[in-house]
C-alpha cells in the first residue's frame, strides 16, 4: 500500500510541474505547432529527468486547447540487488539502479533512461541464449540474470569498452547482432582485426 501511495504522490508532483511549465509557454486557446510541441517535450523530458529521476514516461495531449498528461513513473521495488525499475514495454524485464547509472554515464544520457533502455532492449532480446548472462545490441552489451521468472538487467557496457575477444564473442560469425556501422571498415587495409575471412571470389560449387 505504501508503495502505491509513493507512486501516486510522485505522479501528482510531476503533473503539477508539467502543467505549470505548460502554462508558462502557451496560451490555453492557442494552436501549437509541431515544432513547438517537440521543443516543449524535449525540454520536459530533460527537466523531469533532472528533477524527478530518469524513470518517468510523460506524454502531453496538446489537442483542443486543453491539457492532459499521461505521467507514469516506473514501478520500483527494493531487493538484494538494490532498487529495481520495471521496463515500460517489456513486462518481464527490470533494470537495476546500477544499470541505469551506467547506461546514463556511458551513453551520456541525462534524460529518460528507461525509454532508451527499452529501445535498446528490443534488439538485445533477440540474442537471448547466444551468450548466457549477456544480451548484445548494436551499441553494446547488457549483463543480466534471471530471478523469479524475470530478466534482471544488471549493467550496460558500451561497444567502445569491449575487448577484441569480447567483440568476437558477441558480434562474430553465427551471432544475431549487427556491428555498429561506424565500426565497419570499407577496405581490408583499414581494419584493426577481422571477424571472419571473406572469399575474394565465389567458392567453387561442390561436384555432383
Amino acid at each position: 500500500m505504501k508503495k502505491n501511495r509513493d507512486f501516486e504522490f510522485k505522479k501528482a508532483r510531476i503533473e503539477i510541474f508539467v502543467k505549470a511549465e505548460y502554462a508558462k509557454k502557451f496560451r490555453r486557446s492557442a494552436r501549437i505547432s509541431i515544432r513547438k510541441r517537440q521543443k516543449f517535450m524535449d525540454e520536459m523530458t530533460r527537466k523531469i529527468g533532472k528533477k524527478f529521476g530518469k524513470d518517468v514516461l510523460c506524454l502531453v495531449d496538446f489537442s483542443k486547447g486543453g491539457f492532459t498528461t499521461l505521467v507514469s513513473p516506473a514501478h520500483t521495488e527494493s531487493t538484494d540487488l538494490g532498487k529495481l525499475y520495471n521496463s515500460f514495454t517489456h513486462p518481464q524485464v527490470c533494470y537495476t539502479s546500477h544499470c541505469i547509472d551506467r547506461f546514463s554515464q556511458r551513453t551520456e544520457n541525462e534524460e529518460n533512461c528507461i525509454i532508451k533502455l527499452d529501445a535498446y532492449m528490443n534488439d538485445a532480446l533477440l540474442t537471448f541464449g547466444e551468450n548466457e548472462g549477456h544480451l548484445a545490441c548494436p551499441t553494446g552489451v547488457f549483463a543480466y540474470g534471471v530471478d523469479g521468472g524475470r530478466l534482471i538487467v544488471k549493467t550496460y557496457i558500451n561497444f567502445e569498452l569491449l575487448s577484441e575477444e569480447q567483440i568476437l564473442k558477441f558480434y562474430g560469425p553465427g551471432t544475431a547482432t549487427m556491428l555498429p556501422e561506424e565500426c565497419l571498415a570499407e577496405d581490408e587495409s583499414q581494419t584493426d582485426f577481422m571477424l571472419c575471412e571473406e572469399y575474394s571470389d565465389q567458392p567453387d560449387k561442390p561436384q555432383d
